[in-house]
């Protein structure tokens, strides 16, 4: 036998990831599933042994049955039962098919009744601003899930742009102006934007009287954030020339070195009420910044509605329009 040449390779070197795709009915039926219903038929004509009787349980016709177990049948390029004179048979295909559906059916009603059975858990997904979430709805949430024990909730912590069609989220909690297209937004409650600064900042424990006094200290804002220039008009300061300011990428930054006598900081109540109430932080300045942003809940307008998420709208404007409405007023001494 002559040794075949170097320069012509034979299909037998070629590459494995040169090889053609696989065809035949192997690979078809690898790219694509017959009709659930198929199965169901298939199923209920194994257990009677019958196309009458797997009719009959189907309320459909015998002929019906016997079209789409041929329907099965064909895709599968496999005969699945022997049809006898008076009863049918499971070939041994079918016989090793028939245990298989007969399980799958059930594992699928299992757990469709599993989630409609009210008594189940729901899991609730919310997707809140990061300083909102940490800072006022982490210490919530077990209150809420002790008045609705069969919801459990998850909490993500983002800013990113909200799109339920795509996204696994029930409820969203953002920062804004409440217009969202497609999208239902409400609105927590009005809150006030106000200066606020470590105790030490305040020697003697009154807040700052002038937008001018506000020179001698470093002013803390969040990148995109309440702008101080708008406070500044609301204090009746406008052309008062303001101390050099440090920006944060996020407002639990920006609070926290404000806890640490960094320097004065703009911030709505509900970001800063746990550290009022601690002494943590005091307001720096009577004067408040009304806009006509805040934060809304977002939800989705077809399935907003749905009992555990409509509770946790109702339960989240609830708590925070009693922390807003029931916040301590500025001391006056």
């Amino acid at each position: 036998m002559s040794a075949v040449p170097p320069d012509r390779p034979t299909a037998a070197i070629a590459p494995p990831e040169a090889a053609p795709p696989r065809e035949g009915r192997a690979g078809r039926r690898a790219a694509r599933l017959p009709q659930l219903n198929l199965f169901r038929v298939f199923d209920a004509a194994a257990q009677h042994h019958s196309f009458t009787a797997a009719a009959d349980e189907l309320c459909v016709t015998q002929s019906a049955v016997s079209q789409q177990i041929r329907q099965l049948e064909e895709f599968l390029e496999v005969r699945l039962f022997r049809r006898l004179p008076r009863r049918l048979e499971l070939t041994r295909e079918g016989t090793a098919l028939a245990g298989v559906v007969h399980e799958a059916l059930a594992m699928l009603g299992r757990a469709c009744d599993r989630i409609a059975d009210p008594a189940t858990p729901t899991v609730l997904c919310v997707n809140a601003a990061p300083a909102l979430a940490s800072r006022w709805l982490v210490p919530r949430l077990k209150r809420f899930m002790e008045t609705h024990p069969l919801v459990k909730v998850t909490l993500l912590a983002s800013n990113d742009p909200v799109d339920f069609d795509r996204q696994d989220i029930d409820v969203a909690i953002r920062w804004g102006s409440g217009r969202w297209p497609g999208v239902r937004a409400e609105p927590m409650g009005r809150e006030p934007i106000f200066p606020v600064c470590s105790p030490s900042l305040l020697p003697d424990g009154r807040p700052l009287r002038r937008a001018e006094e506000l020179s001698r200290h470093t002013l803390l804002q969040v990148v995109h954030g309440h702008s101080w220039t708008a406070w500044q008009e609301a204090a009746g300061g406008i052309g008062v020339d303001l101390a050099e300011s440090l920006y944060f990428s996020d407002a639990s930054l920006m609070l926290e070195a404000a806890a640490q006598g960094q320097g004065v900081g703009l911030s709505s109540y509900l970001l800063v009420e746990s550290e009022l109430k601690s002494g943590r932080l005091v307001r720096a300045f009577e004067t408040e910044l009304t806009t006509e942003d805040g934060y809304y809940i977002l939800s989705s307008p077809e399935y907003g509605d749905k009992p555990a998420i409509a509770n946790f709208r109702a339960w989240i404007r609830a708590e925070a329009e009693a922390a807003i409405d029931g916040r301590q007023p500025i001391s006056s001494k």
